[in-house]
């Protein structure tokens, strides 16, 4: 069963960040990923996440279509123009990668080349709407085609925004579905009744929604997050409990299970972000049954 097909089923579906290798040498890449086969319904792959370079997204999902995984390759509006994008979207397909994350991306000054220029030819709707065009016959100018891909589209959704701004992200949800995303991965999800409030919502035009979960290591981590993420919030029991955990490698898996507990019933998969903790996700997946 592919992907667009276990999203239309309802199931709930769980996904795994993994980083391309920065380098050619993919044995690392490949052996943290091995305890999740047969695990997870997808490997999420970034493309230059931070602004850091690494090998291309659709070049290390390739190599996990090889191997037999599910790979969702982002692309993004950060590095390229939208001549550049198109070709990448044509040839990603002809290799055979259809699922596709559209995000806008990371400026490279952020990262480890600072000298680099962003691009941002176009915008997140203009690069949806690209690949919307791609898929009905012709390019960004025009242009016919000489055959159509297939992509199953997602982007990037804030759930943690509260008033107002969320009736406008919602709009935008509704915006981007018309330009033909079929589902959503949101950002990192630790108040499940901020959640809950975004997704009584969200439910309305019946996308399905994928939660991010970024697992969380310490408290100071925790206390990061919510200084320098916005919107998104570490409840204060949360950070407590780790900074209290005698063990907080066990309590950190013992959290992020119960929280994908409590998504079950709430949308339709988690995408879990692991930040080098990739070996401690069979454990995270086994406590949250």
């Amino acid at each position: 069963m592919g992907w667009r097909e276990r999203l239309g089923s309802g199931e709930f579906l769980t996904v795994v960040e993994a980083l391309p290798p920065k380098g050619v040498d993919v044995k690392g890449f490949e052996e943290q990923l091995i305890p999740l086969k047969g695990r997870v319904e997808a490997i999420y792959v970034p493309s230059l996440q931070g602004g850091v370079m690494r090998m291309s997204a659709w070049g290390a999902s390739r190599y996990l279509l090889d191997r037999g995984y599910e790979p969702l390759c982002e692309i993004s509006c950060a590095h390229q123009n939208r001549v550049a994008m198109q070709a990448e979207l044509l040839g990603a397909y002809h290799v055979g990668i259809e699922n596709i994350m559209a995000v806008v991306g990371d400026d490279p000054k952020l990262g480890d080349h600072p000298e680099a220029q962003a691009v941002f030819d176009i915008d997140l709707l203009e690069l949806l709407g690209a690949i919307r065009n791609l898929q009905e016959g012709h390019d960004m100018s025009g242009g016919d085609l000489e055959g159509l891909p297939r992509f199953c589209v997602g982007t990037k959704v804030n759930a943690s925004i509260l008033g107002k701004g969320l009736d406008a992200e919602i709009r935008g949800m509704e915006e981007k579905a018309n330009l033909g995303a079929e589902f959503f991965v949101t950002s990192s999800v630790y108040d499940l009744g901020q959640f809950e409030t975004f997704m009584q919502k969200a439910r309305g035009f019946g996308a399905p929604v994928i939660a991010g979960l970024m697992v969380l290591k310490s408290a100071g981590m925790a206390r990061y997050i919510n200084k320098h993420l916005e919107g998104v919030v570490v409840p204060e029991g949360i950070i407590e409990r780790l900074m209290k955990a005698p063990d907080k490698i066990l309590t950190s898996i013992e959290i992020a299970a119960e929280i994908i507990k409590e998504l079950r019933g709430m949308c339709q998969g988690v995408s879990i972000i692991a930040m080098g903790w990739e070996d401690k996700v069979p454990a995270i997946l086994d406590a949250a049954g």
